[in-house]
C-alpha cells in the first residue's frame, strides 16, 4: 500500500517505518523536517506542520494514501483533523499510550479492558483522541486501530531510569557512582524495543480483524526496576550499586528529576499483550536490553544527550543525607 506516517523520525516511528518497508509498503513521512532522519533509503518526505490544519488536511487528501499511521496525534483536535485529512483511507493506525490507564492500575497486569483513569494531562488528552477515533470508526467514517505502547526504547529515545528522563545517570554508572531507586526496586515495569514494536504496526496494517480494535503494545515479559537498572549496567560492562528510598521522599526532595516516578513508575506498570499476539502473530519481541542498550547509548552520545554526571551533585548529596531525609519525612528506615 501507499502509506503515510505522520511523524516518522522519532523513537517508535523509526521502528515502524523500517518494518513497513520490510513488509513491502511504499512509505512517505510527513513532518516538519526538524529532526535528523535515521531511516533507510526509499522513504519519501513531505515537509509540513500538522498544526497548520488546513494545509495538512489538503495535502493528505490530495495524496490519496491507502493507509495512514499517526505517531504524533496528542489531542482530540489532532484526531478531528486526522478524521478530515484521511477521509477515504483503507486503514488508520493511531498511536495512543498506556498512560490512559493511569498511575495505580485498576488491574495488574492491565489489559485492553482495564478501566482507564489517566492522571496526567498527556494521558487525558490521548484518551480524548482515542474517543474521537473510536466514534468515527463506529459511524463508519474511518477504519481505525488504536495502539497503546508502553515504554518503547531504542535509538531516538534516551535510556530512562525509574526516576525519570535523566541524562546523567548512565555516566554515574560508568564512574561507579550509586544511583537512587524507589522503594525496594521490586515494582514491575513493561518495555519493548522500538524495532519490535514496529513489526506490530506493520503487520496489523490492512488486517481486517484489527479494525476497530485497541491493542497494548509491549513485550510480554516484564521486569522489576532493580533488574532493569542492573541489566543496563551489565550491558555497559559495569556493576551497579542501588540506594533505596521511598517514592514520596524522592519526589519531595528532587522534584525536577522524578517526573516519571511521580506519574507512573512508583506503581506497578505492567501489561498483558495476549490480544495483540493473537491477532498479530508476527509480533514476537526479541531485542533484549543486553543486545540493544549499547546502540542506544551510542546514539545518545552521538546526539549529545549523554551528560557528564559531575555537572550536578544533587544525587550524591541526597544519597549522603539519606538517613536524614528519611527522618525529615517522618519515615522509618
Amino acid at each position: 500500500m501507499r502509506v503515510v506516517v505522520v511523524g516518522g523520525t522519532g523513537n517508535i516511528s523509526t521502528g515502524v517505518v523500517k518494518a513497513l518497508l520490510q513488509f513491502g509498503h511504499q512509505v512517505t513521512i510527513f513532518n516538519r523536517g526538524l529532526r535528523p532522519s535515521r531511516l533507510p533509503n526509499g522513504v519519501r518526505r513531505i515537509v509540513g506542520d500538522r498544526a497548520d490544519r488546513a494545509a495538512f488536511e489538503a495535502t493528505m487528501q490530495a495524496e490519496r494514501f491507502d493507509a495512514a499511521l499517526d505517531m504524533i496525534c496528542y489531542t482530540a483536535d489532532d484526531a478531528e483533523s486526522d478524521r478530515r485529512a484521511f477521509r477515504g483511507v483503507r486503514h488508520l493506525i493511531h498511536t495512543s499510550t498506556v498512560c490512559t490507564f493511569g498511575g495505580p492500575l485498576a488491574d495488574a497486569p492491565a489489559d485492553e479492558g482495564t478501566p482507564q483513569r489517566p492522571i496526567t494531562e498527556y494521558g487525558r488528552n490521548k484518551q480524548a483522541a482515542d474517543d474521537v477515533f473510536l466514534a468515527a470508526h463506529a459511524r463508519g467514517e474511518l477504519p481505525v486501530t488504536i495502539f497503546k505502547p508502553a515504554h518503547t526504547w531504542g535509538p531516538g529515545m534516551i535510556v530512562i531510569r525509574q526516576l525519570g528522563f535523566d541524562r546523567r545517570w548512565l555516566d554515574r554508572v560508568r564512574r561507579g557512582r550509586p544511583i537512587l531507586i524507589s522503594g525496594d526496586g521490586e515494582n514491575l515495569w513493561s518495555y519493548c524495543h522500538s524495532d519490535d514494536a514496529g513489526v506490530a504496526y506493520a503487520a496489523a496494517l490492512g488486517r481486517e480483524r484489527c479494525l476497530g480494535q485497541v491493542y497494548i503494545v509491549t513485550a510480554p515479559r516484564f521486569t522489576t526496576w532493580r533488574e532493569y537498572h542492573e541489566r543496563i549496567a551489565a550491558a555497559l560492562g559495569h556493576r551497579l550499586t542501588l540506594v533505596e528510598a521511598p517514592a514520596d521522599l524522592l519526589i519531595a526532595a528532587w522534584p525536577e528529576n522524578t517526573g516519571l516516578l511521580g506519574s507512573q513508575a512508583r506503581w506497578n506498570q505492567f501489561y498483558r499483550v495476549d490480544k495483540l499476539r493473537s491477532d498479530v502473530p508476527e509480533f514476537r519481541p526479541r531485542i533484549s536490553l543486553e543486545e540493544g542498550i549499547p546502540a542506544n547509548v551510542a546514539w545518545m552520545e552521538q546526539a549529545g544527550l549523554l551528560e557528564d554526571a559531575r555537572t550536578d551533585q544533587t544525587e550524591d548529596h541526597l544519597i549522603d543525607g539519606i538517613d536524614r531525609l528519611w527522618r525529615e519525612h517522618g519515615l522509618a528506615r
